[in-house]
């Protein structure tokens, strides 16, 4: 699992930035994909969020999301997130690929 990541309900600060890694632990080439950041429950089910990230440095696979106080507001608790990157070719794929980021988000 990957660090834990901790905010305010209703920051929106600091940003969630993560580099997004291969098999072989090389970051991956983000140039003219689509990247979604996906927030959900501890247990999975539908998506608590489902909002575009940006690629902050295509070439070496870094991405950030930014918060918004209406997307947060509401919430509290711990989350498990993911990206999901979609390929210029149509294929996509999900980072981290062994497990997910962990949010915890206090009130």
């Amino acid at each position: 699992m990957c660090e834990s990541f901790y905010l305010k309900s209703g920051d929106t600060a600091p940003v969630l930035e993560a580099v997004l890694l291969d098999e072989n632990g090389e970051s991956i080439d983000l140039n003219d994909a689509e990247v979604q950041f996906r927030l959900q429950e501890p247990r999975g089910g539908s998506p608590v969020l489902n909002d575009a990230a940006t690629s902050f440095d295509a070439n070496g696979g870094i991405v950030r999301y930014s918060w918004s106080e209406d997307e947060i507001s509401e919430l509290t608790g711990r989350f498990r997130a993911d990206f999901i990157v979609d390929y210029p070719d149509g294929s996509q794929e999900t980072f981290p690929n062994d497990g997910f980021h962990d949010v915890i988000i206090t009130d």
